[in-house]
């Protein structure tokens, strides 16, 4: 009976938030709702065979009024739509088992309108097929009751006939809002995806403009210094091939260009060891990762007296994540550190 619609995201707005079912508004409009058939009731009392079943069906409707304003994300839970259906059933039989069988009706036959009123919320609420079973099942009440009244079977259909009318208009309605809902939930996940990825360049621009300055405080000295056309002396020389290593380190092993170990390079290097350093991963590591990394990488270095070591960051998929290669004299070393270590 229903157009398809896309579920609403999940967390997203739904049918219930759009509506409003847990305002102040929302409580209002009930009252009036069950303020009006208890009206109704009333007013028509003189006319009816049976005024406790009409009275019943209205604290029946008033149960099935509450029942579908509450606050829920839709679908309507099955449970509490079953529920609402037999009350529908319940009440137009009460109602109709009150009725005369000649005469005029009036305001008498409210159970039409109050119960299209439950069977809208329950299309609206995503349970179309279900609020249409109940609502043709009213229809064949009324009719049933109208042939055995000797109203005629038709006068039954009349009668109900503009309940029909209102519950397509509610399907329409509730199809329309139901995209309606959807558009919502997809511009607020583009509106947040648009968000985090603004926050990513934003944090890579940051990183960049940090790596920047730090280079900067790096390179900036050793150049100003062979801009200068001086003789070096040692020191100076010694300095600028430090300087030359690090901003190596900073391009080839980028993953591994932490302060611990960039401190532990340049001790090592200042006994003499090659060290290389190399990033194959290309990929931030978890803080309990390179705090395993850094451990294991300070350590192998601050052992090296001579030689080289060759410290490289594995790419993903490796059963380890790190190997560190030490070469001092006819020894070889190697130490590996596997993939989620310090987790």
């Amino acid at each position: 009976m229903s157009a398809a619609a896309p579920a609403p995201v999940r967390g997203g707005t739904d049918i219930s938030r759009l509506l409003g079912l847990g305002t102040r508004g929302a409580q209002l409009i009930l009252a009036v709702y069950i303020a009006s058939n208890i009206a109704f009731v009333a007013s028509t009392a003189d006319v009816l065979d049976h005024v406790w079943a009409s009275y019943a069906a209205v604290a029946l409707v008033t149960a099935g009024g509450v029942v579908v304003t509450r606050p829920h994300p839709d679908p309507f839970p099955l449970g509490l739509t079953f529920a609402v259906l037999g009350i529908v059933v319940a009440s137009t039989a009460l109602v109709l088992y009150a009725l005369p069988d000649s005469g005029t009706l009036g305001r008498a036959t409210w159970y039409l309108g109050a119960n299209t009123w439950l069977l809208w919320f329950l299309i609206l609420r995503r349970r179309a097929r279900l609020a249409w079973a109940g609502g043709l099942v009213m229809v064949a009440e009324t009719m049933v009751w109208a042939e055995l009244s000797g109203r005629g079977a038709l006068d039954g259909l009349v009668l109900a006939m503009p309940q029909v009318l209102l519950l397509v208009i509610a399907t329409l309605f509730g199809g329309a809002l139901r995209r309606s809902t959807w558009r919502i939930n997809a511009l607020a996940r583009r509106s947040v995806d648009a968000a985090a990825a603004a926050g990513g360049v934003e944090a890579a621009r940051r990183i960049q403009d940090q790596r920047a300055d730090e280079l900067a405080e790096v390179v900036v000295p050793a150049l100003t210094l062979l801009a200068s056309g001086k003789a070096l002396d040692d020191a100076e020389r010694e300095e600028i091939v430090r300087v030359e290593a690090q901003l190596r380190d900073s391009v080839r092993g980028h993953g591994l260009a932490l302060p611990p170990i960039v401190a532990a390079a340049t001790r090592a290097r200042s006994r003499g060891v090659n060290v290389t350093l190399l990033d194959d991963l290309g990929a931030p590591l978890s803080s309990a990762e390179n705090a395993a990394v850094v451990r294991a990488v300070e350590k192998a270095l601050d052992a090296a007296a001579d030689g080289s070591v060759t410290v490289r960051l594995l790419p993903s998929g490796r059963e380890d994540m790190l190997t560190i290669v030490s070469l001092g004299g006819d020894e070889v070393r190697r130490v590996a550190v596997p993939s989620g270590a310090g987790g």
